[in-house]
């Protein structure tokens, strides 16, 4: 073993062990990947269970409150769904009332709407501007204006449905005078649901209000049900041990055994708590809440919640165990009595990682004491012992996934299943047939021994019901990175960058052989990919050099009809090399309708030398094989984030095209993008008086 080795190993024993691996999560050493004949197995079953006692439920909090959270050595990335090819046609087809077309949500499951600050049944447009909600009048378009308002003050409204006559606003709650008035505060958070009868829309009568323990993570809702989900952190509470509920001002608790877990060593555990309301009622159906690591992203089928988070394996932490073992031999009884007492010690007084803190400082007190000979020995050993266990992991870095069925409200705590690698969002997952397809990247990472750095893999597995891997494909586009997925079918289309743009096609007809078909190497990647008919597909990212250095901001257009030999038919760069959009990450951020040949998303461009720039919205002209820049939608008179986009969302009804941003809502005509009508939202938001 070379010294330079050891040298790298007594640095990490003697100040990051003692001080920083107690605060590390515990490795998982008995839910691993191995390879077995070729295939992946689980080393143990993952079995859904269900606390049967509040005491069972409180020892779990108190054993993992206050847990220190370790930002995860590998930078983890979200989920992303894309939908089946006989979803393609409805998902190209606008919404209506009566008459009336307009465009809905970008949402990526067909009948699984998203929640959003900006929604529209037709005739009226919902929004949040800060801590408002807007409604306004909004077609015809030079009658349009604001009908009803209504402040959350110091709340935080983050998310909005419409449903029929029904208007469900939801987001974080912040009322001290409420918390004194349930004779409640919450440790991690409340999110508020607020359900309105628009049936008068310049009147909105508020029919409910619900309060859910936890920090509002995301929402669906699928015919009349809204599934909202909340997280919060284990955390030891006497009384109401479980998250509350809050209807009016009558709480509740989750009975406990509506609370799951899994048999597996948690490490950064969280409780994320899923509740179904009937918005036509409305009324509460169903609430669990499952103990699962921290949670990401979600991916939402029509079946089917998956909750998934990153996993990392890290070689400190099992060296931390090893150090143990060898050292154990050299512990006195006084300390070992002391270790017992400091096992032993209530979680009250010190969390579990206090506790592995203190013990393993004793531990590396008697290396101290040894000589230089045996320390080195020893260093020998434990390198020996640790290159052995991992040995055993074929990677380091997982994603998990945890499967909550819906149906109608009533909702399912399903299995656990994991894979290689990481993802970026939630168009790297997609149900089909039961089945779950999954890309993932596998970083790149430091070998030690090797003295080499890996190369990143890019993957795609195919899980069952059982959350049991059935098919995968592994190995693509070495040295790079997944930017963006979209499942179509039996399809999926990947792009990966580094310096070049692979455009993969992959062949997912028979979960079991996953191939790829095909692929197409050019500058520059896409960060979204949309479908604009069975045979084309459009990406929006940056164009870059054939080094990789960003050029601007592009759009291209990809035949897929030779899967084999998929192509760039048209493209469009902007001239200024750092324009943005948030379309790049917000995918309800683009609007898109074949039929009116339009395309919009928010664009912003600022260049520091020259001191011009651009903010609003960049509206094209997208036929087969043609992208045409028509014009700027201006919003640089609203009130924005000076450091990017204003615009937040776009939609259309009939010939009209909408673009919002913070403070305005501006109307203009789709054929020649004259302007129709300004609406001002907020126009000073810090109560500030302008001059």
């Amino acid at each position: 073993m070379v010294r330079n080795c050891k040298l790298y190993w007594s640095v990490v024993f003697l100040t990051l062990v003692v001080f920083a691996l107690g605060c590390m999560p515990r490795a998982d050493t008995g839910f691993v990947y191995k390879e077995d004949n070729k295939q992946f197995s689980y080393a143990e079953d993952i079995i859904t269970k269900q606390f049967k006692s509040s005491d069972e439920f409180k020892s779990f909090l108190k054993y993992h409150q206050n847990r220190l959270y370790t930002t995860h050595w590998l930078i983890p990335t979200g989920t992303v769904r894309v939908m089946g090819a006989s979803e393609e046609g409805d998902a190209l087809k606008a919404g209506s009332t009566a008459d009336i077309e307009f465009s809905p949500t970008n949402n990526q499951v067909i009948g699984v709407d998203e929640a959003d600050i900006l929604k529209s049944d037709g005739n009226y447009i919902y929004t949040i501007s800060y801590n408002k909600v807007f409604i306004i009048k909004a077609y015809p378009g030079s009658d349009a204006e604001i009908v009803a308002t209504i402040d959350y003050k110091d709340n935080k409204p983050m998310g909005i449905f419409v449903n029929k006559n029904r208007l469900a606003v939801f987001g974080n709650f912040y009322n001290v005078e409420f918390f004194k008035k349930i004779n409640f505060k919450p440790i991690q958070g409340m999110t508020f649901f607020d359900v309105y009868d628009i049936s008068d829309k310049s009147n909105p009568k508020l029919k409910s209000k619900y309060k859910f323990e936890g920090n509002y993570f995301n929402a669906r809702m699928k015919d009349n049900y809204v599934y909202l989900i909340v997280r919060s952190q284990p955390y030891y509470r006497p009384e109401f041990p479980t998250p509350i509920i809050v209807d009016g001002i009558k709480k509740s608790s989750i009975p406990i055994q509506e609370v799951y877990y899994y048999n597996i060593p948690y490490r950064n555990p969280q409780l994320v708590s899923i509740h179904s309301i009937n918005i036509a009622k409305p009324m509460i159906i169903d609430s669990k809440t499952v103990a699962v690591e921290w949670s990401q992203n979600i991916y939402v089928s029509k079946n089917n919640i998956y909750i998934t988070y990153t996993e990392t394996i890290n070689e400190y932490e099992i060296m931390q165990d090893i150090m143990k073992e060898l050292l154990d031999s050299y512990i006195t009884s006084a300390d070992r009595e002391l270790i017992k007492k400091i096992k032993e010690t209530d979680s009250d007084i010190l969390t579990e990682d206090e506790k592995e803190s203190k013990i393993m400082s004793i531990y590396m007190s008697y290396f101290n004491y040894l000589s230089q000979e045996e320390q080195s020995e020893l260093e020998d050993k434990a390198e020996d012992m640790l290159e052995k266990e991992l040995s055993k992991y074929n990677y380091l870095e997982f994603t998990v996934i945890n499967k909550i069925g819906i149906d109608k409200g009533k909702i399912t705590v399903g299995n656990n299943g994991r894979v290689p690698g990481h993802i970026i969002n939630q168009f790297s997952l997609d149900e089909k047939d039961g089945v779950l397809r999954i890309a993932t990247t596998v970083s790149q990472r430091w070998h030690p021994y090797k003295k080499q750095m890996s190369e990143s893999t890019n993957n795609v597995y195919a899980l069952n019901g059982n959350m049991r891997i059935v098919g995968k494909l592994e190995g693509l586009a070495k040295g790079e990175r997944i930017y963006s997925t979209r499942f179509i079918g039996d399809k999926l289309y990947m792009v990966t960058f580094k310096q070049v743009d692979p455009f993969f096609v992959i062949d997912l007809s028979n979960p079991r052989n996953i191939k790829e078909l095909g692929k197409l190497k050019i500058a520059g990647f896409s960060r979204y990919l949309h479908p604009y008919d069975e045979n084309t597909l459009i990406g929006i990212g940056h164009d870059t050099t054939a080094r990789g250095r960003i050029k601007g901001l592009k759009i291209s257009l990809f035949d897929i009809s030779d899967f084999e030999h998929p192509k760039e038919i048209a493209r469009f760069v902007t001239d200024e090399r750092y324009a943005q959009s948030t379309a790049l990450y917000e995918h309800k951020a683009f609007l898109f309708s074949k039929e009116k040949e339009l395309m919009v998303i928010p664009a912003y461009s600022y260049d520091y030398r020259s001191r011009k720039g651009y903010n609003g919205a960049f509206v094209f002209r997208v036929t087969r094989n043609k992208i045409e820049l028509r014009g700027l939608i201006d919003h640089s008179m609203s009130e924005k984030n000076f450091y990017g986009p204003a615009v937040e969302r776009s939609l259309w009804i009939e010939d009209l095209l909408y673009t919002k941003s913070q403070g305005l809502l501006r109307i203009n005509k789709i054929d020649d993008l004259s302007s129709v009508k300004n609406i001002t939202l907020i126009s000073n938001s810090y109560n500030i008086p302008v001059y």
